[in-house]
């Protein structure tokens, strides 16, 4: 039998006799189905938010068994007890709060587990009750309380060298120290304990790339418990990727001696999207889930671009235009710098060209440091540096902060998940523009055409900011240089996320188009 509980906001309550169902609103955030007979989530589906398939992701897949009680009593296995007790029971339902319990008069225990309707989106206060009959916790009694395996995101394949910036599942909690992940499967790790000296941990889950589903601790006892997490060494549905089984268990504390009182602890629970306003809106705040590891200024940095990129698109509607755009607004912001160091580099051309002749007299004849300690006394006597031909490179330099802060942006954001543009399906993976048929090592499964033009881009925008050679060989140099510089940009930028590019072609694209109106000015 199964049981729906659909949890949102505005209470209005109904039940249906064959499936008891409590409705608190028709615009849910969360909805959660039990299964009676093992005392556990079956599905935690978010009906606003759709998977690959057109379906509600849904937090329990694969095996559908969140909340699970795992663990031995009096000699008996939980699921050996259920057998017994018939399963689970019902004993409350209300338009607040869903309670099933382990009982009967066979079962030496009672074990209760309670959902409850909280104000915040995605959020589920949970309690958890164990009351021994007579003699308390006895020898070899052990009980633990499981999350996972997995969050329900279906592994991606053919995505080249990045593959792991777009596919995982990892533990994630925060204590005194700060937050911490811990992915497993790495380095031949499937299963990490938390350590006993640790300070408390104020929170503790799982998370992929765009969902987490969190345990927020009531009280003290909660935040000190024993808590494990592993995954197996080989999958049963993910068998090229078992991290996606990734399972975390909350050791549950037994009491002992003579006291029938119960043991009850309290979480609340959140199980949603990576959303920076559904997790600012919980209490404690989860944002800094959100590119946690970076620098205070970079994560800065990133929230700054995206109220921006936000504001764009709410006047245009599309993701890839509204990163064009910030490309643009970016060289606006810029255009005072970029007109100094064109002006700088052109300069230093016409200088180059005047003293030509001088250069190449030096080069016939001094060698090593006695010619280059006169080719830089040729330049100090002319007042220019050597290196002026390359300033206006520090355009691109002075971009690389937002390069990198869209890097993270685009591959975490939930707000851009599925967001496609022109031919790309998303903006936050490889553009894909069509399939190899086969898995080719660091390039993956498809040809992506952004990082081509990316990468003539940047050639374009370098080879007319620098000044003319002088030689032959110089020229020889030059082109070589810029074409090793194309080959390593094309495949840095191979399997990143595509609005990421984007923006690197755009910026690229509008620097050469600003250095040659400056020619044309002349």
């Amino acid at each position: 039998m199964t049981l729906w509980l659909l949890l949102i906001l505005a209470p209005v309550a109904f039940a249906d006799a064959t499936a008891p169902t409590i409705l608190l609103s028709s615009d849910s955030s969360v909805e959660l189905s039990l299964d009676l007979a093992a005392g556990t989530i079956e599905h935690w589906r978010l009906p606003q938010v759709l998977n690959a398939q057109g379906l509600p992701q849904d937090l329990a897949a694969p095996a559908g068994k969140l909340f699970a009680l795992r663990g031995v009593l009096r000699g008996k296995t939980l699921e050996e007890w259920a057998d017994i007790a018939g399963g689970w029971k019902t004993v409350l339902s209300d338009a607040q709060t869903l309670s099933v319990a382990l009982q009967g008069d066979s079962v030496p225990f009672v074990i209760r587990k309670t959902w409850s309707l909280t104000k915040q989106p995605s959020r589920v206060g949970f309690e958890l009750s164990v009351q021994f009959r007579g003699v308390g916790k006895q020898e070899g009694d052990n009980l633990w309380l499981e999350l996972g395996p997995g969050l329900g995101e279906v592994p991606t394949h053919g995505l080249g060298v990045g593959q792991s910036i777009y596919s995982f599942a990892e533990l994630i909690y925060r204590s005194a120290a700060g937050i911490d992940t811990k992915r497993l499967g790495h380095d031949g790790v499937y299963e990490y304990t938390s350590l006993v000296d640790q300070d408390a941990a104020k929170w503790v889950g799982l998370q992929s790339r765009y969902f987490a589903l969190i345990l927020i601790p009531r009280g003290a006892v909660e935040k000190s418990l024993e808590w494990k997490v592993h995954a197996p060494v080989e999958g049963v549905w993910y068998p090229r990727q078992p991290s996606f089984e990734t399972t975390l268990q909350i050791g549950i504390p037994l009491v002992g001696g003579n006291s029938d009182l119960p043991k009850i602890l309290r979480w609340d629970v959140y199980g949603g999207g990576k959303s920076y306003v559904a997790l600012s809106a919980q209490q404690p705040m989860l944002s800094d889930i959100m590119f946690a590891g970076l620098w205070g200024w970079m994560r800065t940095l990133i929230f700054g671009i995206m109220f921006v990129l936000g504001v764009i698109h709410r006047a245009v509607s599309s993701w890839g235009v509204s990163i064009i755009l910030l490309a643009v607004l970016v060289r606006l912001a810029m255009y005072p710098v970029a007109k100094r160091a064109i002006a700088a580099q052109k300069k230093f051309v016409a200088i180059q060209q005047r003293i030509q002749p001088e250069l190449q007299e030096i080069r016939r004849n001094y060698k090593g440091g006695e010619q280059s300690e006169r080719i830089l006394e040729l330049y100090e006597c002319h007042k220019v540096s050597p290196l002026a031909g390359l300033k206006p490179l520090l355009i691109v330099l002075i971009q690389i902060p937002i390069f990198v802060a869209l890097y993270h942006l685009l591959g975490q954001a939930f707000e851009l998940r599925n967001e496609p543009f022109l031919w790309m399906d998303t903006l936050a993976q490889p553009d894909q523009l069509f399939s190899f048929g086969v898995d080719i090592p660091f390039f993956g499964a498809y040809f992506n055409l952004l990082p081509v033009l990316m990468s003539l881009s940047t050639l374009m925008s370098i080879k007319f900011s620098q000044a003319p050679a002088a030689t032959a060989r110089e020229a020889f140099r030059q082109n070589f240089f810029l074409s090793l510089m194309a080959l390593v940009f094309f495949l840095l930028f191979y399997s990143f996320p595509s609005g990421m590019v984007l923006y690197w072609t755009m910026a690229n694209i509008l620097q050469f188009v600003h250095q040659q109106l400056a020619a044309r000015n002349d």
